[in-house]
């Protein structure tokens, strides 16, 4: 039987089985054109990945219960995995779940994302930066990239293609996993910016190393998973990180998308404004407002002034809590999935209030201040 007539079980965008009966499940296709697709020799993706790959368009579901049953599972077999990490937002995907599922494996962390920070951080800084962070992490297991301007993929590809065995690749909804494996493999799979695009196994091949990349976990506590598919792949961080400058005045309050604000001031200095900068991506809106009408009916200006969310949203279904921070000069106020802010003079005491699910961190500054401010 010739190349073009065999059975094709698996589709090559995103792992999932092939099948014929349930439309906007994973795998579907219809029989008829698979059938036709398979005799002519040509491409066959299931149609959620055909969809993706030609229109940008996302149809069907994902069962969250099935992903993290099946990924539990397949752990088990693998002693060597592939940690893949967003620096844009690193204690949204470097998760204790995960590394509870591979403690005391051979693990390699792959940091991506890099071309997104700002310039004046450069890749020592950040590896150095990584290392105190991440348990059981050096140098020698990082590996800091971008698949869209190829930093850091030929070092990775060349330490990959001297490994010899099997190789599980982790990460969260949206690290970039597929688009990396892309780039060191050349392979078929499907890239989207919606989450959840890998729902099986889909097996790559690097010299004597197969790479097995799976579906994205999917986490609960960051702001981005509030949001629809069409949201996240619009508000997620492409280009590098848009940032502002806040010297804000008391009782001006200010917005990070709809669902998060924020008000400030010094701890210990009344006579002082605190100064801070916000990195969001690109479009996620900043508002600084004192206006009673806009902040006490916030909701009416979601998708407008306020993105995310990127439409009317009704938050009637979600708790919100308000928490007090007290941060200081050398620190960054870290929100999983939307933001962080870096303290430029403080100490700095926020009232922040935001969804209750929504974690929130304070970690050592990865933008390191480059000048004092005058007392003013």
């Amino acid at each position: 039987m010739s190349k073009a007539f065999q059975t094709i079980e698996k589709c090559p965008g995103c792992g999932s089985e092939i099948q014929h009966d349930k439309p906007g499940k994973p795998g579907f296709i219809p029989a008829d054109v698979y059938e036709r697709r398979l005799k002519e020799g040509k491409e066959i993706l299931c149609q959620r990945c055909f969809k993706l790959k030609h229109y940008g368009m996302l149809v069907g579901e994902v069962d969250e219960d099935e992903i993290i049953d099946f990924l539990r599972k397949t752990v088990t077999k693998f002693n060597s995995f592939m940690y893949v990490l967003d620096i844009f937002d690193f204690e949204g995907t470097y998760r204790p779940e995960i590394n509870e599922m591979i403690k005391d494996k051979n693990v390699i962390y792959v940091v991506n994302k890099f071309d997104i920070l700002p310039k004046s951080v450069s890749g020592a800084q950040l590896k150095k930066w990584l290392a105190d962070r991440i348990n059981n992490a050096n140098g020698d297991n990082i590996f800091i990239t971008s698949t869209k301007n190829e930093f850091g993929i030929s070092k990775l590809k060349k330490y990959l293609e001297n490994l010899r065995g099997e190789m599980l690749v982790l990460g969260v909804t949206n690290v970039g996993k597929s688009s990396l494996l892309k780039k060191l493999t050349n392979s078929k799979v499907t890239v989207s910016p919606y989450p959840g695009t890998t729902i099986g196994i889909v097996k790559h091949k690097l010299k004597n190393l197969k790479v097995y990349d799976t579906p994205g976990i999917i986490v609960n506590d960051r702001m981005i998973d509030l949001f629809d598919a069409d949201c996240q792949a619009k508000v997620l961080a492409k280009g590098e990180v848009n940032r502002k400058t806040f010297k804000p005045y008391p009782g001006e309050v200010i917005f990070i998308g709809g669902l998060c604000k924020i008000s400030s001031k010094m701890k210990n200095e009344e006579n002082l404004r605190p100064i801070f900068q916000i990195f969001a991506p690109e479009n996620v809106s900043f508002h600084k407002t004192k206006n009673k009408n806009f902040i006490d009916n916030f909701p009416k200006y979601f998708g407008k002034e306020l993105v995310p969310p990127c439409k009317k949203m009704d938050i009637s279904g979600l708790n919100f809590k308000n928490l007090s921070i007290e941060v200081n000069e050398g620190f960054e106020l870290s929100i999983p999935g939307l933001c962080w802010i870096n303290i430029k003079r403080g100490p700095v005491q926020f009232d922040v209030y935001l969804p209750e699910n929504v974690s929130v961190y304070i970690r050592p500054s990865l933008i390191q201040p480059k000048r004092k401010f005058k007392n003013s």
